[in-house]
């Protein structure tokens, strides 16, 4: 049995393993330079023992807040991007559409001004491209920092769950070793008492006697038992406690400081990719920009303000003022001009407009399964305009798209999209067709079931968001039902020419997101404000079910 000292060299925290203590990582291992830094930068955290456990969980939480704050501010700049580019493309079309009329023939400085304004419409498209992709690298952002909070809490709390083992060893350690150093005075003191030390010796009583050595032999040996059970126990105890914590420092600490690194590691290598990524994308942006400034093809600003020739202007603008002009010789005969009606009596002849008209309406009174309007555009533009670069992103001439639109609403089905005056600029054909769609009173996604398409695009799992998508499509009626597959079939057999056209599901899904969900309007009150927040999730609702037409209406593919 040991004496009762001979504890005292014994601590627990001669379990602890020494600085220069190994221990094995696991998982996949570094190229050698980055694997020597690892394990230097391991040997330093377990230096510092459980505080390093404490030190790599604020790293963690300081790169896992890195990573939010730059997806914080690349959604800021997304938000800001797409609504100067919506503002430029809106500026531009409407200036171009006042100047249009205003001066429908203006010699060169028209044709260059023109110009002008759709290289701000491009600018204003590419801009909102750029949103999208700076949207796209904040998402990935997001879920980076959901992840690595996720896979932090759940190291954490197992760290926790040692320590907190390992201190309730310590606890218990205590007890053991107060109770046998308690066990071993008894002992001693019985020692003495037997031998007749005087120190020790009780004083005599006025009714007590003193005890008799048998008494004293009897009381040592009870001590003496009592000293050596408390001794096992206290010995078994410290062995048990040392147990926990070489294994705590020797495994369990290694092992969580390990994942805990490799958790920052990936967050600091992601981060670092998507910024990467995020300046690749600006750098993009910036040379498309560039290249609509200034260009070989001599559509950029400069070589258009060099075409404008002011002697030709005026040359054309006198004869076109004398063409214009009243005055007439016996010589000539007077020519018929005839009357020009306005719509509204044109329609009053003709009761069966198409624009503006209820869907619903329109389908019942035409007895048509879809819309003819839409199968004529859609005819028309597969038969000539699929390989066309831009189709439906670049817009038509305005005075154009009033006389086809006004075409349509006087004779819908005499309407022929395949003679030249039509084929000859499909942008015309492309641009009065979203035309329709905007004026519809209710759109094409009903006011009814909006909410319930954004709430299915914010689904984060994709086969879930094109599960809830497929659930509302299913309980449009008839009419938008069925104008909807119409549609997406031949959105889908314009995406199948990307390598041409270069418009894939993403570029159409931005076009058509605000036109069919009713929110292309041309004022910013408070309620439009709140509805571009929403543009992301129009956006999405349209290129989810682009991107899953066969999953979602099962065409025939006869």
């Amino acid at each position: 049995m040991l004496k009762p000292d001979e504890h005292k060299g014994l601590k627990p925290d001669d379990a602890r393993p020494s600085p220069e203590t190994p221990f094995h990582d696991e998982k996949t291992q570094s190229p050698p330079e980055s694997d020597a830094r690892g394990k230097d930068v391991m040997a330093q955290l377990m230096e510092l023992d459980q505080t390093g456990f404490q030190c790599l969980l604020e790293k963690v939480k300081q790169d896992m807040h890195a990573a939010k704050d730059a997806m914080l501010f690349l959604k800021k700049r997304a938000a800001i991007e797409e609504e100067y580019g919506r503002q430029m493309v809106k500026l531009a079309q409407s200036t171009a559409e006042a100047f249009d009329k205003a001066h429908p023939r203006s010699g060169t400085y028209g044709d260059a001004w023109t110009s002008f304004l759709k290289v701000h419409e491009t600018i204003g498209e590419q801009r909102v491209r750029f949103s999208a992709d700076v949207t796209e690298v904040a998402d990935d952002l997001q879920l980076l920092y959901k992840d690595t909070e996720k896979g932090r809490k759940q190291h954490k709390d197992i760290g926790q769950k040692h320590e907190k083992m390992m201190a309730d060893a310590d606890v218990t350690l205590e007890k053991f070793k107060q109770k046998y150093e308690m066990q071993s005075e008894e002992w001693e003191r019985a020692i003495l008492q037997k031998n007749n030390d005087p120190l020790h010796v009780p004083k005599k009583g006025l009714f007590k006697n003193n005890k008799t050595q048998a008494q004293l032999n009897r009381l040592e040996e009870e001590a003496r038992m009592k000293a050596t059970m408390a001794d096992q126990n206290y010995r078994q105890q410290l062995q048990a406690t040392n147990a926990s914590r070489q294994d705590y420092f020797q495994f369990h600490l290694p092992k969580i400081l390990s994942a805990l690194k490799d958790i920052g590691d990936e967050c600091c290598v992601a981060l670092r990719y998507q910024l990467a990524r995020y300046a690749y994308i600006y750098e993009q942006a910036l040379t498309a920009d560039g290249l609509a400034l200034d260009n070989d093809d001599g559509l950029g600003l400069r070589s258009l303000t060099e075409k404008i020739d002011k002697d030709s202007d005026m040359v054309d603008f006198i004869k076109s003022y004398s063409t214009r002009s009243n005055t007439r010789t016996h010589k000539q005969e007077i020519p018929f001009k005839e009357y020009s009606m306005s719509p509204t009596a044109l329609s009053a002849l003709n009761p069966n407009p198409v624009f503006g008209v209820d869907l619903n309406i329109l389908m019942e009174r035409d007895r048509e399964e879809v819309p003819l309007i839409l199968r004529k555009c859609a005819e028309a533009i597969e038969t000539y305009g699929l390989n066309t670069v831009g189709i439906y992103r670049i817009s038509g001439v305005n005075t154009q798209i009033q006389k086809l639109r006004a075409a349509f609403d006087r004779d819908c089905r005499g309407v022929n999209l395949l003679a030249e005056e039509y084929i000859s600029d499909i942008n015309n054909i492309t641009s009065v067709l979203k035309l329709w769609f905007r004026e519809l009173p209710d759109p094409l996604f009903p006011r009814s079931a909006y909410h319930h398409f954004l709430n299915a695009a914010k689904i984060e799992d994709e086969r879930m968001r094109v599960l809830g998508l497929h659930t509302v499509i299913n309980d449009l009626p008839d009419a938008q039902y069925a104008t909807l597959k119409y549609l997406m079939g031949h959105l889908d057999k314009v995406q199948q020419h990307q390598r041409y056209n270069k418009m894939g599901t993403a570029n159409l899904a931005t076009i058509f997101g605000l036109t069919l969900m009713g929110n292309d309007t041309g004022s910013i009150d408070s309620q439009d404000a709140e509805r571009l927040a929403e543009t992301q999730w129009q956006v999405r609702v349209v290129q989810t079910i682009l991107d899953n037409y066969r999953l979602i209406f099962e065409p025939d593919e006869a």
